[in-house]
């Protein structure tokens, strides 16, 4: 596996473990509260804190042990209050362009969903480390009928011989709108570290 780097703003985007041991995320967190204080200027409440580290655990398990993620960030702009909005890259190996992979990694809709609630906007979008690739904004409906929304980028590299995705989801569309550049300058900040 190749490493994804990012020229990105190191006070918006923190890199989030997925390995280690219990107490070196333990003390990830405690870094990553303090972090999100100093962004925000201002002490987070007991409960914000606790909100935080209850999602961050969580979403450390889903991504390490259920996506199977490679590497994983955090914006830190998002309220305290809200949850912590996370993105994850995973690679797949790949010796054509454009592979079928590449394209099924989008979020696509999910045959089994009724078609009134999702919709998909497939767009092309330009990095200038990883070229052309695609950018995928799914909207579905939740289980409690709120609006979900997710978005994913992803890219073929042929010089490493790789499909990259990186994506992110979240339950509050309004918060993840207003992210939305951020989010793909984000993207257009990663490249790929060739290994020695």
């Amino acid at each position: 596996m190749t490493t994804v780097e990012t020229d990105s703003d190191p006070a918006l985007w923190f890199r989030m473990p997925l390995g280690g041991s219990k107490s070196e995320f333990a003390q990830w967190l405690d870094l990553q509260l303090d972090a999100s204080a100093l962004l925000h200027r201002r002490k987070l409440t007991w409960r914000e804190k606790r909100q935080m580290k209850k999602f961050l655990e969580g979403s450390a398990a889903m991504l390490r042990d259920r996506v199977e993620a490679d590497q994983a960030y955090l914006f830190g702009p998002m309220p305290p209050q809200a949850a912590p909005l996370v993105f994850f890259t995973k690679q797949f190996a790949c010796d054509e362009e454009h592979s079928p992979l590449h394209l099924s990694m989008l979020a696509e809709p999910d045959p089994t969903a009724a078609e009134a609630s999702q919709r998909v906007e497939t767009v092309p979008f330009v990095s200038p480390h990883l070229g052309e690739g695609l950018r995928s904004l799914r909207s579905w409906t939740g289980p409690d009928g709120g609006l979900m929304l997710s978005v994913t980028y992803a890219w073929n590299d042929s010089a490493h011989d790789i499909d990259l995705v990186l994506k992110g989801h979240y339950d509050d569309p309004a918060l993840l709108e207003t992210s939305f550049d951020a989010i793909d300058d984000f993207a257009r900040s990663l490249w790929i570290r060739d290994e020695a």
